[in-house]
């Protein structure tokens, strides 16, 4: 089946949303937040974007441009395969860590900018992570207000009035009419054995201890990859949360002996 044409945006805004291939989160330690919105400034750098807003959630992330010299699915292409490549060495997985092509929606209207930076923004309130949207670390609404190399907040000043994105009685469904992405995938923990087993051969704690080390540690990654938490992967693999945990994060072989 043909891919549907991408819509131009005639001001050259964009909404534009990856997310994670089966759900899975592109987001597990801290330095992964980090490491993305390093990229994103290298991507705009390079196409000379305006970044208007950016919120990175655990499995999808919203960012609101303005295109520079390059085209939306060029920018977007570099960002993507900056971040994924990064993130698959990182992890030592293979294969996509998007899902399809990013989603953009064009912007040419600016009471549906208003709504739509506002929508970007409330994303971890409506998800519980925070009461107020100033209060998420990965949301360049914390930035409001300060010097940022990343957004440009003069430019979005210049075509939203001061303020008009964070009052309350602005509706933003409209938004969220158009695109609404699903939460992390919550899984069983008859469904991480089974996973388990897929990436491992493991059928319980006692054969996941008896794998060699380096397959043990890509398994705790494949899982992590995936959404699995620390205590479900502690109950299939025998091993502790924390065990699991620096295993995961800093490779400790000690741990797989």
């Amino acid at each position: 089946m043909p891919r549907q044409a991408r819509q131009h945006a005639d001001s050259g805004i964009y909404h534009v949303m990856l997310r994670g291939v089966n759900r899975d989160a592109i987001f597990l330690e801290e330095l992964d937040y980090q490491r993305f919105l390093s990229a994103l400034a290298v991507v705009k750098d390079a196409s000379e974007c305006a970044v208007l807003a950016y919120c990175l959630m655990t499995n999808h992330v919203h960012l609101v441009v303005r295109t520079g010299r390059e085209p939306i699915g060029v920018l977007m292409k570099r960002l993507g395969v900056r971040y994924a490549s990064w993130f698959n060495r990182k992890y030592g997985r293979v294969g996509h860590l998007f899902q399809d092509r990013f989603k953009s929606v064009p912007v040419d209207d600016d009471a549906y900018l208003v709504a739509l930076i506002r929508y970007v923004w409330r994303n971890p309130v409506e998800a519980g992570l925070v009461a107020r949207p100033e209060e998420y670390r990965w949301s360049s609404r914390r930035l409001l207000g300060r010097a940022s190399e990343l957004v440009d907040e003069a430019e979005l000043l210049r075509l939203i009035p001061r303020g008009s994105a964070t009052e309350e009685n602005i509706d933003s469904t409209r938004v969220a009419d158009v695109i609404t992405l699903p939460g992390v995938r919550e899984r069983t923990q008859e469904q991480v054995t089974a996973l388990l087993r897929k990436v491992s051969g493991a059928t319980g704690p006692d054969d996941f201890l008896d794998l060699p080390r380096s397959m043990r540690r890509r398994a705790i990654a494949e899982l992590r990859t995936r959404s699995v938490t620390y205590a479900q992967i502690a109950l299939a693999t025998g091993m502790s949360p924390s065990s699991v945990r620096r295993v995961h994060v800093g490779g400790d072989d000690s741990l797989l002996a």
